[in-house]
């Protein structure tokens, strides 16, 4: 095989890192840390639903904060909360270089959501219960499994509930953190938390820009007025145009329309409308590209339907990398190799798109169990085989932290 379905299937190349692995797994503070979260699983499951059953859409993320807060007081962690609303709390303390592992405390979600868990046999279903209520569940627990197990790490390890994950929120929590670091400098190796699963290792940031358009023209009666210029009319032909013109036929891109609006009557000539569109690629030339040619219909539709557009930008993630051979993406995939679990690297759209822009060693991975519906209100959550995910990340910080 070649060398990419090498690093597609799983293939460590680094013995060192085996050795590691072997090493930290054998380690008695270890087995106990296991066996803490094994035997914890109703008190993580609980934790995860007290979590996810706050509120907390992107801005809106102070009272989920505060519960997380309390989670890790009553772990036996002190924290503090930096002027962007993100959750911060050192291992033992803050120091260089450390090793940082960050769960988002926002969801897509609306405040007005109605938050009813059901459950389906072991499955829980609730909007936001694996995105990210599975991942901050996790961060949790594995600090509280280390801690209880007596582990002393060689490197710092901090732990961080952050802020603006999703949506418009645009990576603000991250954002934020690394440009103004509470530890000493910027350099650290970065995990982030996200979503339930245990095969993922994200490697590779997608890049993504999201804009609101708005159209606008006089408005006017269906009839009597017939012929001015029509707002919604010119949104469509803006989409039609766009989509037509092969915009998703270049490899490693996606764009979406996910929002429409406009009109306030079926006999009305609409005064306004817009419309919300994401774009993505996992190169910066190809969003370029896709960009312009969103900008091109839009130029086109406008010219044609003779009304006023304005475009805004609603958010911009940056794309970036860290190299299959690294230590953390390699230490990864060994371990949860090593758990029976054939590892998958993969692109997505993370809180590491942010450290990975910046040339920081940087993953994210999901805090195992299995999940779906996710961003819908049918999202569920299966706990089965979460104990691997959060046996994962504590092996995996041991490796990188280094076990005093």
């Amino acid at each position: 095989p070649s060398a990419a379905d090498r690093v597609r299937s799983g293939h460590i190349r680094n013995p060192i890192v085996r050795e590691d692995v072997e090493r930290v797994i054998g380690d008695p503070r270890i087995q106990r840390a296991f066996r803490f979260i094994s035997e914890h699983e109703p008190d993580i499951q609980a934790s995860q639903i007290r979590l996810t059953s706050v509120p907390a859409p992107p801005f809106g993320e102070s009272e989920r904060a505060g519960v997380f807060a309390d989670e890790l007081h009553r772990g036996g962690f002190r924290s503090v909360t930096d002027a962007i609303g993100n959750v911060i709390a050192p291992y033992e303390a803050f120091g260089c270089n450390p090793v940082v592992i960050a769960a988002h405390l926002d969801t897509v979600f609306p405040e007005s959501t109605p938050l009813d868990l059901r459950r389906k046999d072991k499955t829980l279903l609730l909007p936001g219960i694996s995105d990210n209520g599975c991942g901050i569940a996790a961060l949790l627990w594995s600090m509280r499994a280390a801690k209880d197990a007596g582990l002393r790490f060689r490197r710092p390890v901090i732990a961080i509930g952050n802020v603006g994950e999703e949506g418009e929120g645009n990576l603000r929590g991250m954002r934020h953190l690394f440009n103004a670091p509470p530890w000493e400098g910027r350099e650290c190796e970065f995990i982030a938390i996200d979503g339930g699963g245990l095969q993922r290792i994200t490697h590779r940031a997608l890049g993504s820009r999201r804009f609101r358009v708005r159209m606008a023209g006089p408005g006017g009666h269906s009839w009597a007025d017939f012929g001015m210029p029509n707002p919604v009319h010119a949104i469509a032909s803006a989409i039609h145009l766009f989509a037509g013109h092969g915009a998703g036929r270049r490899p490693g891109v996606s764009f979406n329309v996910g929002v429409v609006r406009g009109g306030i009557s079926v006999n009305a000539i609409p005064s306004e409308a817009s419309m919300e569109v994401d774009l993505r690629s996992t190169s910066l030339s190809n969003l370029d590209a896709l960009d312009n040619q969103l900008k091109r219909a839009l130029n086109e539709a406008v010219g044609v339907a003779g009304v006023e557009c304005k475009v805004e930008i609603m958010g911009e993630r940056p794309s970036g990398g860290t190299s299959a051979d690294s230590t953390i993406v390699q230490a990864a995939m060994a371990i949860t190799k090593r758990f029976g679990v054939e590892p998958q690297l993969d692109v997505g759209s993370t809180d590491a798109n942010i450290p990975m822009s910046m040339g920081i060693s940087a993953i994210a991975i999901g805090g195992g169990g299995t999940s779906g519906g996710v961003h819908t209100p049918e999202e569920w959550f299966d706990p089965t085989h979460r104990d691997l995910g959060l046996h994962r990340l504590i092996a995996l910080i041991a490796i990188l932290a280094g076990l005093a």
